[in-house]
């Protein structure tokens, strides 16, 4: 399957494994709290694949970063926002920061944010009777294992990821309508939001990296209304037995977040990112 998306763009991959160790010197993984003191993140970029375009004059490199997850998931701006799920705007982040010093001369632009699956998936026939060619085993099989996550919404950068489809992509979250334009169940976003969300995951690191710093550690375990999979978090919290959290007890519950719709969470970071213009790290995206 990662062998037939790679024959659908025009992308290459770049980097395999990337550990932050190995980037001491970005500043998007060492994130400055004050002037003595730093967050220095721990992780590791499964992939980055790049696409040098110069088709109009101008030097562009675009960037797409994937993640192999075990499991299903979905990008969730309303997750972003409450700082659940900040990993794939992190690994853009350091990715594009990294392709910014090799190519100073270059514009470094964000194309994709990208899960995949790590799966052998099952087709299901519907009917006892019905027989499956196949070629319609393995198409269903390639939708299954399609990639989840949010693509820039630029035309020029959708045909740079699978320029080979009509209705719906089965490389990315994309699908067109009849009149060739982009469906609304499409995972999109304009290039100005990737900056966005750059700016405001370096605002949410940098808070919670002040919270740790400050001591703030309350037993405050988060239930987000609709998400069986945050609801649950305390299941597989390596510290239950030192955090004593029980929600069997009178005093304890969990916190429950504000269901947001990704336009508003989306406007709320806009607000917050406007709110600190004049304190946040910009230098990986666009031409910051």
């Amino acid at each position: 399957t990662l062998q037939y998306q790679l024959r659908k763009d025009v992308f290459q991959p770049s980097r395999f494994e990337v550990s932050f160790s190995a980037l001491e010197d970005l500043e998007s993984v060492n994130i400055a709290l004050t002037d003595r003191e730093k967050l220095h993140l721990r992780g590791r970029i499964d992939r980055v694949d790049t696409w040098e375009d110069d088709s109009d004059g101008e030097d562009r490199i675009y960037v797409k970063v994937i993640d192999y997850k075990s499991g299903s998931r979905d990008f969730s701006l309303a997750a972003l926002y409450y700082g659940l799920q900040l990993q794939l705007v992190v690994y853009m982040n350091a990715a594009m920061e990294m392709e910014k010093r090799n190519r100073p001369d270059a514009r470094v632009l964000p194309a994709a944010m990208l899960y995949y699956r790590v799966q052998d998936p099952l087709v299901q026939v519907q009917e006892k009777t019905q027989e499956m060619t196949a070629e319609q085993i393995n198409a269903e099989i390639l939708t299954k294992l399609r990639m989840t996550g949010v693509v820039n919404a630029s035309d020029r950068v959708v045909r740079g990821l699978d320029g080979q489809f009509d209705t719906r992509s089965d490389v990315i979250p994309v699908e067109r309508t009849k009149d060739g334009s982009f469906g609304a169940r499409s995972s999109l976003m304009e290039e100005a939001d990737f900056q966005v969300i750059s700016d405001y995951v370096n605002l949410k690191i940098r808070e919670l990296g002040t919270d740790i710093l400050n001591g703030r550690i309350p037993l405050n375990p988060v239930g987000q209304a609709g998400s069986a999979a945050q609801a649950s978090a305390c299941t597989y919290c390596p510290y239950s037995r030192v955090c004593g959290f029980d929600k069997k007890m009178p005093g304890y519950s969990e916190r429950q977040l504000e269901k947001l719709s990704e336009e508003e969470a989306l406007e709320k970071m806009r607000e917050k990112t406007e709110e600190n213009g004049g304190d946040i790290y910009t230098g990986t995206a666009g031409d910051n």
